[in-house]
């Protein structure tokens, strides 16, 4: 027993079957005969005749000096709180520092005790209820490690839950009958969406740490700007928020989670392609695409062969767009031209490009054709990356 959690007054009492050596010590000690009758009644329970000590208060009275009963009073106090207040308060003395570690290593067990449960749950039974779901928020449990990074569950999550409601949402928009991800073909596609979601976070991943190397960032502002942009061009906020929580089952903070991965993207493009030699290259091979237009040449194909943007496969078609949903200076370009008529090179985030106007509409729309030379080609750089990383998946999918 450590020394906080002995009774001092107690362990200082004299035993009462030795009177010579009681006396003895008790002048030692300094000591009143007071004290030893409370230590007395200490001993015993406190069943001491009142009259006694009565009578041996007046009898003593005149041998005690003035300040005496009070160190007597205190004394008895403690004494009787020692005997019969054993429940010590737990937020004091050492013995509070055993109580706090007690009460943290059941916190800590229980803790270990409920992430192995739902560890359990979400790699064994691979669980998607919603205590699992409400856990995966908070404790990120690992689905994948990309270059030493890891992709939460709840980040899984996220990705197959808006897929699946996307490929709902869908059938239902075209008439045909509800998925049911129970059946048969419904599992085949579950696999492939949860394959697919693997894939975009194993991207995302990657993304995130080449953006870090070089030190490319996405400021809120960006987010913000992007934000009302897609709210002016869907039809206003509340359009745009229920359209995608219908589709998606996103709010405003998923919206602007994926606006912002996008644009760390976009940025990251942007970076890798800003070299002055690559940048040199790719104007030159944009001017010749240009005398090749000019020379009588058929954009649409031209486009087929040297565009490097998503849409050469249809002779970079660009269908009609509006003032917001292209870079500013291509949309200038755009307004300058009239229908048939080619821009000189423009120098975009992405390298250069040539613009074809094919046709106007009053509504201020504009249908054209393009020719991208980027100055890197960034799928080919970030393919690249891809192929060396070393990737670890934790869960089964099938």
């Amino acid at each position: 027993m450590a020394k906080a959690d002995q009774d001092p007054v107690v362990d200082a009492t004299v035993p009462a079957d030795d009177e010579v050596n009681a006396e003895t010590k008790n002048k030692k000690s300094g000591k009143s005969k007071e004290a030893e009758k409370i230590e007395k009644v200490i001993e015993s329970d406190g069943d001491v005749d009142k009259n006694e000590v009565v009578e041996d208060d007046k009898s003593d009275a005149d041998e005690t000096e003035t300040d005496e009963p009070k160190k007597i009073e205190t004394k008895a106090v403690s004494a009787k709180s020692g005997r019969f207040g054993q429940m010590k308060n737990p937020l004091a003395g050492a013995g509070s520092k055993t109580w706090l570690t007690r009460l943290l290593a059941v916190v800590v067990a229980l803790g270990a005790i409920a992430l192995t449960v739902f560890g359990v749950l979400i790699y064994y039974y691979r669980s998607e209820n919603p205590a699992v779901r409400t856990v995966a928020r908070v404790v990120p449990y690992p689905v994948q490690q990309v270059n030493g990074r890891f992709v939460s569950y709840g980040d899984y999550l996220f990705e197959v839950d808006a897929n699946k409601r996307a490929y709902q949402n869908n059938a239902k928009l075209n008439g045909q009958s509800e998925v049911d991800f129970g059946s048969e073909e419904g599992k085949k596609l579950l696999v492939q969406i949860k394959q697919h979601a693997l894939d975009k976070l194993k991207d995302d991943a990657l993304v995130s740490q080449l953006a870090a190397q070089r030190n490319v960032k996405v400021t809120d502002k960006e987010v913000e700007e992007l934000t009302s942009q897609l709210y002016e061009r869907y039809g206003g906020k509340d359009t745009l928020l229920k359209t995608l929580n219908d589709i998606y089952g996103w709010n405003v903070n998923d919206l602007q989670r994926v606006l912002r991965k996008q644009l760390l993207t976009k940025n990251l493009e942007a970076n890798v392609t800003a070299d002055k030699a690559a940048d040199e290259a790719a104007k030159a091979k944009a001017t010749a695409v240009l005398d090749k237009v000019k020379g009588g040449g058929d954009f649409a194909e031209l486009a087929k062969q040297y565009s490097q943007a998503s849409d050469a496969a249809n002779g970079g078609d660009l269908g009609f767009f509006s003032k917001g949903q292209l870079p500013d200076n291509v949309q200038a370009a755009a307004e300058a031209l009239q229908p048939g008529q080619v821009s000189d090179v423009i120098k975009t985030d992405y390298g250069y490009e040539v613009l074809k106007v094919v046709e106007k509409k009053d509504d201020g729309s504009i249908h054209g054709l393009h020719i991208l030379i980027k100055t890197i080609d960034f799928n080919d750089y970030f393919q690249e990356q891809l192929d060396k990383a070393k990737t670890k998946t934790f869960i089964k999918i099938d």
